[in-house]
């Protein structure tokens, strides 16, 4: 059988529209009498891709129009594009903009999808700040001086929230405005629930802003448990728990939230940044800061980034950002740049890292920015960045 260049096996085959053998788990042999989109979601969370790809073209084509198929093409929009078919991620992308009307959120989500995958094709070939021609002010009203901003982290309707935390506070940004919302005292980690609630730890517990309640995380290892005072980065996954990263613990823990109860999970090791994104993948940053761990929804690792990425060797990456479509980011601190990886899918399930792009941080001139120690990716797969003692953010376009 034939393979199309960028694709596994399997999905070469479905585009070929030919029938593909698919080797199948005990548990997705369960799974036969679930819907075609359950079965899709099935066959994604254990990594048989080819297997995702094929029940969501058949469900496309036997329920077109239905909820179920608009899901389906952006689900699988995201599996063309980490199996390295762009153009044909965007076309699924084109069909669901056609399809609903123009204040849909799924037809914005189709259209960030589009712009994150359109900006690698256009970059492919390109020179050193190719992928990101534009780099810019954030037009953005109500912004104070920054002096240790931490993590900036999105929602899917491109409200961020921003950690600065060398003056203790938790910033809001919606639309042009950002504000200085209520939070913990000396907040350390912040994130975001789907629904936009941002979630900051700080002296005492979990604080979901703007309300009085502090929640206090407990984990149980080494026989004890213990709670959690030293929180340094923490991330929500799709259904409201959140993966921390504590000093006093080698590795990662799962909390639930609101009960606060924590376990471990994911590999051993001193860690600084954790990130997810798409099918609830977590990136996990080392302390040392040249390399990324991808771990899937189970938290079991399918792969590394760094310290190698083809020949570029990462210096000391300061801060990690993700997007929708299997794009990471990292800010490398010692080389001044940011370097934009996409995800690439094999046919063990297994991911790799691509560099499809750098963008050199300029130290001088107008749109300098000095001492850059955060960086967070918007919907759209633009990036935004703030820097230690900056008197604004700047944005890559």
């Amino acid at each position: 059988m034939a393979v199309v260049a960028g694709l596994w096996p399997g999905a070469a085959g479905i585009h070929a529209q030919q029938a593909v053998p698919v080797r199948q788990s005990g548990a997705a042999r369960a799974a036969q009498s679930e819907s075609p989109l359950a079965q899709a979601i099935r066959a994604e969370a254990d990594r048989q891709y080819d297997a995702a790809i094929e029940r969501l073209y058949s469900l496309i084509l036997e329920q077109p129009g239905t909820p179920d198929a608009v899901a389906a093409r952006l689900r699988l929009a995201r599996l063309l594009a980490l199996g390295g078919d762009w153009a044909a991620a965007i076309l699924e992308c084109q069909q669901v903009r056609g399809e609903l009307p123009a204040d849909s959120p799924e037809r914005q989500q189709a259209l960030d999808m589009a712009t994150a995958i359109g900006r690698r094709l256009r970059a492919a070939g390109t020179s050193e700040n190719g992928y990101f021609p534009t780099f810019e002010p954030l037009p953005i009203g109500g912004m104070a001086a920054l002096d240790d901003p931490r993590a900036i982290v999105f929602a899917a309707d491109g409200r961020f929230a921003l950690l600065d935390e060398g003056a203790g506070r938790i910033i809001a940004a919606a639309s042009d405005t950002a504000t200085v919302v209520p939070g913990p005292q000396d907040p350390t980690a912040v994130t975001m629930l789907g629904d936009g609630t941002i979630l900051a730890f700080g002296k005492g517990g979990l604080v979901a802003v703007q309300t009085p309640r502090t929640i206090p995380l407990a984990g149980t290892w080494g026989g004890k448990t213990r709670a959690l005072k030293k929180v340094r980065s923490m991330a929500a996954l799709a259904g409201g728990d959140l993966l921390v990263i504590d000093k006093d613990y080698d590795g990662l823990l799962r909390c639930q939230y609101p009960a606060g109860t924590c376990v471990p999970a994911g590999p051993a090791g001193r860690q600084r940044v954790v990130r997810t994104g798409a099918s609830d993948w977590a990136y996990v940053l080392d302390d040392r800061g040249d390399t990324v761990r991808v771990l899937d929804a189970n938290q079991r690792e399918i792969g590394v980034i760094g310290p190698g990425l083809g020949a570029a060797k990462l210096g000391r990456v300061e801060d990690i950002a993700v997007d929708g479509v299997y794009g990471l980011y990292l800010l490398d601190r010692d080389a001044r740049r940011v370097l934009v990886v996409t995800l690439r899918a094999g046919t063990d399930g297994r991911v790799s890292g691509v560099l499809a792009g750098t963008f050199q941080i300029p130290a001088e001139g107008d749109h300098a920015l000095k001492n850059a120690s955060a960086i967070g990716a918007a919907p759209g797969g633009s990036v935004v960045l703030a820097g230690r003692s900056a008197a604004r953010l700047m944005r890559l376009r």
